[in-house]
């Protein structure tokens, strides 16, 4: 799988295409040639034409398509399948193009970017809504609503986008075309979860491109007759860089692993949590030491750096920042005690 996409990025990312997304035009053919080998719907069953693939592969498979800074919404997609599926076990309808809206912050913590107005559901900062053939939405209350017209549905009021470039729009949705299935709570707080577990899986893909940009611009950089990396503190840069590489990789395979042993409870709260303040604060420290390499390179638009920093800058404050995150394990400790905490860890 990670094969077939290393071979859809040389294909569809080339530097004309590239250059279009950053200008905010849609990559229609990355996306078949991703729908086409199954990897946009692959969560789904194979009776409903996914790959029934299981949350470790789809993450694997979301941290590539990272690494590569695949202008796409596929973590979205991935997101949306994954919420309707939990409402509605029975449903097995296609939803390749559907995205999930994020969360924006309030008052330092997280809110739901949605509010009904009248007959009318106002939705900010909806990922890729301009493109999108379907939406689903989740509220604190843990309801799962969705659409599927898009132009008679919903219409973007404000287009914006994040540091990345990525689409991040205002809508505007009719109440008459949204259907709606109750889950209660605990999906509200699922979906919290799964969405930082997503993005820090891609975080850990951008985060393992800008290293290797950076040792082979070290390696490649000549000054004063040798390859800037021969100096010291160019070496203790890339040095540091790698152990937060190696940090939020490891929390976000701890991660993978409590929710394989566990499912999505006590255990996994707690580690995607970690998991998601590790590569949130992992995202801006590389992001800034890759450019202490790079120098004044590293900032121009001829050079690919930028495309995996922004990404960096942006995926790290989505679903939940590394405070945020931080301030959750922090209660979570102090409500455990001094004595059970150790217990806690141990099992953990």
């Amino acid at each position: 799988m990670l094969d077939t996409i290393d071979r859809i990025a040389a294909d569809y990312l080339k530097p004309a295409a590239i250059h279009a997304a950053e200008e905010g035009v849609f990559q229609l053919s990355l996306w078949e040639a991703l729908g086409d080998v199954g990897l946009t719907t692959a969560m789904l069953p194979e009776s409903a034409g996914g790959l029934a693939l299981g949350l470790h592969e789809v993450c694997d498979m979301l941290s590539r398509c990272a690494y590569h800074a695949m202008p796409i919404p596929i973590a979205e997609t991935a997101l949306a399948i994954a919420l309707v599926s939990a409402s509605n076990p029975q449903w097995t309808g296609p939803l390749a193009d559907a995205l999930i809206h994020t969360y924006s912050k309030e008052q330092h913590r997280l809110v739901l970017s949605a509010s009904l107005q009248k007959e009318e559901l106002m939705a900010l900062r909806v990922g890729w809504a301009g493109q999108a053939q379907a939406l689903v939405l989740v509220d604190e209350q843990g309801t799962v609503s969705w659409c599927d017209r898009p132009r008679q549905a919903w219409q973007v009021v404000a287009a914006r986008r994040n540091l990345a470039g990525e689409p991040r729009e205002d809508v505007r949705i009719h109440a008459e075309h949204i259907s709606t299935r109750s889950h209660g709570m605990g999906l509200h707080h699922r979906f919290e979860q799964m969405g930082a577990l997503v993005r820090a899986a891609q975080i850990n893909g951008a985060i393992e491109r800008t290293l290797q940009l950076s040792i082979q611009y070290a390696n490649e950089r000549k000054q004063f007759g040798r390859a800037i990396g021969k100096f010291q503190a160019v070496q203790h840069m890339l040095a540091v860089l790698a152990s937060h590489a190696a940090a939020s990789q490891a929390a976000y395979q701890a991660a993978l692993d409590a929710i394989a042993g566990h499912g999505w409870g006590e255990h996994a709260a707690w580690s995607v949590a970690i998991a998601k303040a590790r590569a949130s604060e992992a995202a801006g420290l590389c992001a800034d030491l890759a450019h202490q390499v790079h120098g004044a390179m590293g900032f121009t638009r001829e050079h690919s750096l930028h495309r995996f920093t922004r990404r960096l800058y942006a995926w790290r404050d989505e679903f939940g920042n590394e405070a945020y995150w931080q301030s959750r394990v922090g209660a979570w400790t102090l409500e455990l005690g001094a004595e059970a905490l150790w217990d806690h860890l141990v099992r953990q």
